[in-house]
């Protein structure tokens, strides 16, 4: 693999989700995290403090639209891939944050792709 390649398993769809950390170790107090795309295997998140990579965390995604009737809670534990300072800043989510999804009940990761193949 080159370097640059990409290096995703799954694909990725734009969703802007609300999450929720349930719990990690030493988070910023503040912290808040909100989906820009999510796929599977992890998701790419704006946040409102850095982040340090290897940082594990618990956290609720709520799935929101597609063919959903009403707001649908997916758990996840996610390791920090990455924390930069985002290419067009915004004043409260000032860093992009990549999340690897290293663990997901497989029911929920089954409503998770049918979520994703419905958008």
């Amino acid at each position: 693999m080159t370097a640059g390649a990409e290096k995703r398993v799954h694909h990725r769809f734009l969703a802007r989700l609300e999450v929720r950390i349930v719990s990690g170790d030493g988070l910023p107090a503040d912290l808040k995290l909100s989906t820009v795309d999510v796929g599977v295997g992890g998701a790419c998140c704006a946040a409102t403090a850095r982040l340090e990579a290897s940082t594990r965390l618990h956290l609720i995604l709520t799935l929101v639209g597609g063919d959903l009737r009403e707001p649908m809670p997916i758990g996840v534990d996610a390791v920090v891939l990455r924390c930069v300072e985002s290419k067009t800043p915004h004043p409260v989510f000032p860093f992009e944050v990549a999340l690897q999804f290293v663990r997901i009940e497989p029911g929920e990761r089954r409503r998770l792709q049918n979520y994703l193949n419905n958008l």
